[in-house]
């Protein structure tokens, strides 16, 4: 039997008809077999008739290799025919092909620019050795953050932890340099000695601070930023050992961190926390330290958690008055950084996503039109003998090459929307990876890049497919099997509608929020209001009285300067400086214990302040200039306050006792509640202490003008530098931009959901009259037949118009019980906001049905104005 010439003729069809290695080996076996059974009724051994057979058949590995590069060979060449026609297709149609491309360009590049941000803020790891050790801690009560860490239980738990390779404290704040160059508000760290080890970076110039430095008086050195060291020392290598002046206090550069390095917040300073340091008051129940840990190598963030907890119970056993039900709550240092930001990102991500989506519907919504009109095409290819998962091939292979043509044109408006983001979009805190269009990025365009070339392709493809090609030949130029595309189009608008519903949903409840919070009584008026940060040398102003002295000096010849009408000055300003909020109690009792007591936001204040920013005066009198150092105490508190203390009494005259000393304040005066931390906070409880008698070197300056506030910052400038000139007027601006910078993350979020609702209403309108238009087209005969017979107009447009109506109304349903379901996903973000406001439900609908009848109109138009005698030619 002749064997090996039908081995080879197999394998010759086999590579022909491109068999699976399944069906070679099979074929194979099968040779094998029949080659032992010859050579044994020859008379051979059975065993050595399989050894002959298998030498014979040595080569069966290299032809199996053969075949399969062979067919790996045609289906490359396969392929690149497909790619070429693809490419021939979209020069025949350029139109078709830029509307496709421009319309996948924009959503791909949307998503690429936000998940750039995504990725740097969510999925990158931050720059610090083992990341995933890295924890945060804030102070917690039943399980609940409510803010810093108390210094002394700091120092107890870093002492007692054996969870941690190192746990660290840091305080953001401000002081003034002098020194070396002329003077400067900077953004400074005090920080535990080991808050670099612990974040893994070595200063790129001199040392860390040493453990030693933490002790009480222990230390004058100061770790500078290399932003810094090039600005101030241009870069010289011998910046070590050189002297700064903080507020007046000399500290000596012990080295300089890296470029870039950030963390937690935009500093240049950082200067070691000490035991015992007065800046830090040194009670039990004063929080002002973040926490930050690096867990030893196999703990996991549970039981660090478990032995913190431990460490909490055993202090609140010991020290029952401050720190009874009090803890420390541990995070993912990454998540923690991210903070808020992670609602806003994922929120601006799912909106991009949607809008991508009825982009590939819009997309989609073509080519099962162009499928249509190629059906005479797939018909002939067919009855040649193409078989149809040929086609289907062809025609996905044509989708998929469009969108990456787009996810190209992508990456350009990904560029440019990048930008944009970083600008606008709130990242976190300082110390995440920048968004960049990394390798991560780009991989991410790419898939989704196919997947919408799948997505927008498959469908069409099959519809384009799925007919009797002898009845679509004999169909000649007539349409045929539209009704199957028709109801996908349909389906595709639905879908569209419903998706835009949801987002002019999102965005109308986050723009009746905005509203709300631009418009919230603020209780102060911020309209023709200066404030810019004042900071004098403390050894050089070493008496309180010398304090109050220069600031009073600097208010009284502020004033006098033309359309100046009040100024004053205070240590926090509202809605820049959130928190710093002390203990109140009555005098006559004793102090309550920790997480009892009452909690006010404490500011100290020079006279004149409450008429500066025009919080009204509701009783008694405002801090004067006779509340001296030598005084006796004096405090203003809030509405607030003053009902809460003393419900139904008069609160002026009244004796309290606030802080960590004994001191007793006299409530002088009664003013109105306002929201100090933020435009979105509550009225907070406050009180407000006379300046004078609280020592202050630093000082918000707030002045009220008749005209625009900004024109009297250098005026300001030239009264410091007469009085010192190493005090500066820092960063001075309007109360309204103060507020817009509280608020621009909600507008942003706002603006881009806008803006994105905008270009899906716009997308979901054109997808609208593409079906509607195409839908017209369709029936022109029908529609010439029934102008030829008298038809009345209006009742040919109605027809076109119920049909764009059903299908509205089809996708409004659908889309107001995803809205309804969807409302969880902003209810963070919304302020004094019904999340099922029936106005913004109602005002979506009513909005996308206008513009959804407007779609309709022109091609109900066109069916009703049709031409009887040209259509009736055609047919």
């Amino acid at each position: 039997m002749p064997i090996l010439p039908l081995m080879k003729s197999s394998i010759r069809a086999l590579t022909r008809t491109e068999a699976l290695d399944r069906q070679l080996d099979e074929e194979l076996q099968s040779y094998l077999e029949l080659l032992i059974d010859e050579k044994v009724r020859n008379g051979s051994d059975p065993s050595e008739a399989r050894r002959e057979a298998l030498m014979e058949l040595g080569g069966a590995e290299q032809v199996k290799a053969a075949v399969r590069e062979t067919r790996h060979g045609a289906a490359i060449d396969s392929l690149l025919r497909d790619i070429r026609h693809a490419v021939r297709m979209m020069r025949t149609a350029p139109g078709f092909t830029v509307v496709v491309v421009l319309t996948l360009a924009l959503g791909i590049g949307a998503n690429t620019a936000l998940f750039s941000t995504v990725n740097a803020a969510l999925i990158r790891d931050i720059p610090f050795p083992d990341p995933d050790r890295l924890v945060a801690g804030d102070k917690a009560r039943g399980g609940v953050p409510v803010g810093p860490v108390s210094r002394l239980d700091y120092f107890d738990i870093s002492d007692s932890a054996t969870s941690f390779d190192g746990l660290a404290a840091w305080v953001a704040g401000e002081v003034t340099v002098t020194g070396e160059a002329a003077p400067e508000v900077v953004g400074i760290m005090l920080a535990t000695w080991n808050l670099l080890p612990v974040l893994g970076v070595d200063p790129i110039v001199g040392r860390n601070f040493l453990r030693e430095e933490e002790l009480e008086g222990g230390s004058e050195s100061a770790l500078i930023s290399h932003r810094l060291w090039q600005s101030r020392f241009g870069g010289h290598q011998d910046v070590v050992g050189r002297k700064l002046f903080l507020n007046g206090e000399p500290r000596t550069i012990v080295g300089v961190t890296p470029a870039g390095f950030r963390f937690m917040a935009d500093v240049d300073l950082w200067i070691p926390v000490e035991r015992g340091d007065y800046f830090l008051d040194p009670q039990r129940d004063s929080h002002s330290l973040r926490l930050v840990g690096r867990l030893k190598p196999g703990v996991s963030l549970a039981q660090a958690q478990g032995e913190v907890d431990s460490i909490a119970a055993a202090l609140e056993q010991r020290y029952p008055d401050t720190n009874k039900g009090k803890g420390v709550l541990l995070y993912n240092l990454q998540r923690y950084m991210v903070g808020d930001a992670r609602t806003s990102l994922y929120l601006l991500m799912t909106t991009t996503a949607l809008v991508l989506l009825i982009a590939c519907g819009n997309v989609a919504g073509l080519l099962l039109a162009r499928g249509q009109r190629r059906m005479q095409e797939m018909a002939m290819r067919s009855a040649l003998g193409a078989p149809r998962k040929r086609l289907l091939r062809q025609l996905v292979t044509e989708s998929v090459f469009m969108t990456l043509v787009a996810g190209l044109a992508g990456i350009a408006v990904a560029m440019l929307f990048q930008k944009l983001l970083l600008q606008l979009l709130p990242l976190g805190r300082p110390g995440l990876p920048e968004p960049s269009l990394d390798a991560t990025v780009l991989l991410f365009t790419l898939l989704m890049s196919v997947l919408a070339g799948a997505a927008v392709g498959v469908i069409p493809a099959l519809r384009a497919t799925s007919y009797n090609p002898w009845e679509e030949l004999r169909a000649g130029s007539r349409v045929s099997g539209g009704s199957r595309a028709s109801r996908a189009r349909i389906l595709l608008v639905v879908a569209q509608v419903a998706i835009s519903v949801v987002l002019l949903v999102g965005s109308g409840l986050l723009i009746q929020t905005m509203v709300r919070l631009t418009t919230a009584d603020l209780g102060f008026e911020p309209q023709n209001l200066l404030a810019g940060k004042v900071g004098m040398r403390a050894a050089v102003y070493e008496s309180a009285e010398e304090r109050s002295a220069f600031f009073t000096t600097l208010v009284e010849r502020v004033e006098t300067l033309p359309g100046v009408m009040r100024a004053s000055t205070i240590s926090k300003l509202p809605i820049a400086s959130p928190m710093t909020d002390w203990p109140i109690w009555h005098a006559d009792e004793p102090r309550p214990a920790s997480g009892e007591a009452e909690l006010a936001l404490a500011r100290w204040t020079t006279p004149g302040y409450f008429e500066t920013m025009s919080i009204p005066l509701l009783r008694g009198r405002d801090i004067a200039t006779t509340d001296g150092p030598e005084a006796a105490k004096v405090l203003v508190i809030s509405e607030a306050v003053a009902d809460g203390l003393f419900p139904g009494q008069d609160a002026v005259g009244r004796m309290v006792k606030l802080g960590w000393t004994d001191d007793v304040y006299e409530i002088v005066g009664i003013v109105g509640d306002a929201r100090l931390d933020g435009v979105r906070s509550d009225f907070y409880w406050a009180m407000y202490m006379a300046s004078a008698q609280m020592s202050s070197t630093f000082q918000w300056l707030v002045v009220r003008t008749s005209g625009d506030p900004l024109l009297v910052v250098d005026s300001v400038r030239g009264i410091l530098h007469d009085m010192d000139r190493d005090v500066v007027f820092a960063d001075p601006r309007s109360m309204t931009s103060i507020i817009g910078s509280n608020l621009s993350a909600q507008r942003t979020v706002t603006t881009s959901l806008g803006v994105l609702a905008g270009i899906a209403l716009l997308l979901t309108s054109i997808g609208l009259y593409g079906v509607l238009a195409f839908h017209v087209n369709q029936r022109m005969g029908e529609f010439g037949t029934r102008v030829a017979l008298g038809a009345p107009m209006p009742q040919l447009m109605s027809s076109v118009l119920a049909r764009g109506s059903r299908m509205v109304g089809a996708g409004l349903l659908v889309g107001i019980f995803m809205s309804v379901v969807g409302t969880r996903v902003v209810r963070e973000l919304l302020f004094e906001t019904d999340p099922l406001d029936p106005a913004v439900f109602l005002g979506a609908a009513a909005f996308l049905g206008s513009i959804a009848l407007v779609a309709c109109v022109l091609p109900a138009w066109r069916a009703a104005h049709v031409n009887p005698m040209e259509t009736l030619r055609k047919e």
